[in-house]
């Protein structure tokens, strides 16, 4: 099988395929795995500038928070993330465990490919289906092939692929994820008087979230925010420079929690961050051509595109595939 995409629900897949004895290969155009659940790390500083943290409400992903958390790579970050609003805060009601491995989210997607291959800085450009099954060929002229193709992109950027295949793509046009910049920054003092982990941010013109990302970290880890902008706000700004973006949206974060002494930062931009329009099954399997697909963006619980329903869009394909 060939699994294009090493995020999350890719990865959750591929494992599964791996620990039945199926031969999987993971292909991924950035250097590491883990897709959005990504970590950047700045000086000594790790900061989770895509997915925040994750939730375990199903059954298997409470099985995985488990093995987690007694292997030390897992612990659970906060039961409450406060809300901004006017210029109050207001603590969060009926709270619920938030997760985040110490190192960073990324940590999540590493132990998820452990035993699986995976083939980084290997970005797919073309699919065909021939005689002999799926052949896809990279942008640096390298092929894969195999009997079985996965799809675990976010739902436009499978179009193109799908499309030069002559197979039909209305599933995905239907599909709407809005973008986001994110910012991050190292600080060279924590946030005055802040007793919060993070703070849900409503009603502002250009944030949704800002996080004190050293609460996430264990003794020693320098002060740092984490910021989301609101998606409206990115689709205005989304053609703005990472310059821009980090000035507008720390100024932004000025105007809630005061002045911060920023010392190094920097801006990111994903293009796909949030599912709003979203496939309306847990994942896609056509078995007459071996073809399927997963992710966040598909609805496996109606919880919403969080990092679970990546994992549990990726746990259900591998079952769909092995009925």
């Amino acid at each position: 099988m060939l699994i294009v995409g090493a995020g999350l629900a890719g990865l959750a897949l591929a494992r599964e395929l791996t620990r039945a004895g199926q031969r999987v290969t993971v292909l991924d155009k950035a250097r590491g795995v883990s897709g959005r659940s990504s970590t950047k790390r700045v000086q000594a500083a790790r900061l989770d500038h895509g997915a925040r943290f994750f939730t375990a409400r199903d059954e298997r992903t409470k099985t995985l928070v488990q093995e987690g958390l007694e292997a030390g790579w897992l612990a659970e970050w906060t039961r409450s993330v406060p809300k901004w609003q006017a210029g109050e805060v207001s603590q969060e009601s009926g709270g619920h465990p938030r997760y985040v491995p110490p190192e960073g989210m990324s940590t999540l997607g590493k132990v998820l490919a452990e035993g699986v291959e995976v083939h980084t800085e290997a970005q797919v450009v073309q699919v065909r289906r021939g005689a002999e099954g799926w052949q896809a060929e990279c942008q640096d002229g390298r092929r894969f092939g195999a009997q079985t193709l996965v799809l675990n992109l976010p739902a436009p950027q499978i179009v193109p692929l799908l499309a030069e295949a002559e197979l039909s793509v209305a599933p995905f046009q239907a599909v709407h994820i809005n973008p986001c910049w994110s910012v991050g920054a190292v600080l060279r003092a924590d946030v005055v008087g802040a007793d919060w982990p993070a703070l849900r941010v409503q009603e502002h013109e250009a944030l949704e979230w800002i996080a004190r990302e050293h609460t996430k970290r264990g003794a020693g880890h320098p002060p740092a925010l984490m910021l989301h902008a609101r998606a409206d706000w990115t689709t205005v700004h989304l053609q703005d420079s990472k310059e821009e973006v980090q000035s507008a949206l720390l100024a932004a974060a000025c105007e809630i929690v005061g002045a911060v002494d920023v010392e190094e930062s920097f801006a990111h931009r994903w293009l796909y961050a949030t599912p709003t329009v979203r496939f309306p099954d847990a994942c896609g399997w056509r078995p007459e051509l071996n073809l399927g697909w997963c992710g966040d963006w598909c609805t496996p619980d109606p919880h919403g595109p969080r990092v679970e329903a990546a994992l549990l869009s990726g746990w259900e394909l591998a079952e769909t595939i092995g009925r």
